[in-house]
């Protein structure tokens, strides 16, 4: 899932100064599921603009904005009220606004496509309705099969790939002392499933370049390049 967070609404008119008639696109997806994005939002989203003098063309919030074969179902009929819109507001991640983008590309308009919201990360559902906690790197060298699920890359302050650092204190993080050590939690939940010894075995560094973006997944070879 990634992670959404609602821009001010003042840096939203910001973006859309000069433009009048405006259609908005959400994100029944991700952004529901952060409350940035999705049909309600959209709906609170167009009052705002109306409030300040804007025209809401149309709203839409599909179920996943970032899948472009997706999106165009949801845009099927629209091509008339998208050609009268002056902008595009789009609440959902940075992927979705690109998404949005391609798509107006593709029907032939030089409309402009703005973001309502701010990109926050790969986040997971820890408690729904409550908060969100990000707890993949998408580094492309998963080293999960060797830390019982739980990734030193993102959940280490100093990324460490074999063992705590010295500071670290009461099962805490020296960097933050409110947060739980992420090595610590390795080595218990290594223990329960009894695979601790395999902490013995050296992790190498990881291969950066794996993590150079943007990055192209092929289907049907799984290469990325």
């Amino acid at each position: 899932m990634i992670g959404t967070k609602k821009k001010p609404i003042q840096e939203v008119l910001e973006a859309l100064e000069g433009y009048q008639k405006v259609g908005i696109v959400g994100c029944d997806g991700c952004g529901k599921t952060c409350a940035t994005g999705g049909s309600e939002q959209v709906e609170e989203m167009a009052k705002m603009l109306k409030e300040r003098g804007k025209r809401v063309v149309f709203d839409l919030a599909p179920n996943t904005t970032c899948n472009l074969n997706n999106i165009r179902s949801f845009f099927t009929g629209l091509e008339g009220a998208i050609k009268k819109s002056e902008a595009l507001l789009v609440l959902g991640c940075g992927g979705a606004v690109q998404v949005v983008r391609q798509l107006t590309e593709e029907y032939g308009y030089t409309i402009p496509v703005k973001s309502g919201l701010d990109t926050v990360g790969h986040m997971d559902t820890i408690i729904p309705g409550e908060f969100l906690l990000e707890q993949c790197r998408e580094c492309g060298q998963c080293v999960l099969n060797s830390t019982g699920g739980i990734c030193p890359v993102t959940k280490c302050a100093k990324s460490l790939l074999n063992g705590p650092c010295g500071g670290s204190q009461d099962g805490k993080c020296e960097v933050d002392s409110n947060r739980n050590c992420a090595w610590i939690l390795i080595y218990e939940r290594m223990k329960a499933i009894g695979e601790v010894g395999k902490l013995n075995d050296y992790l190498g560094p990881k291969d950066h370049s794996k993590a150079a973006r943007p990055r192209t997944l092929y289907v049907k070879t799984g290469e990325v390049l």
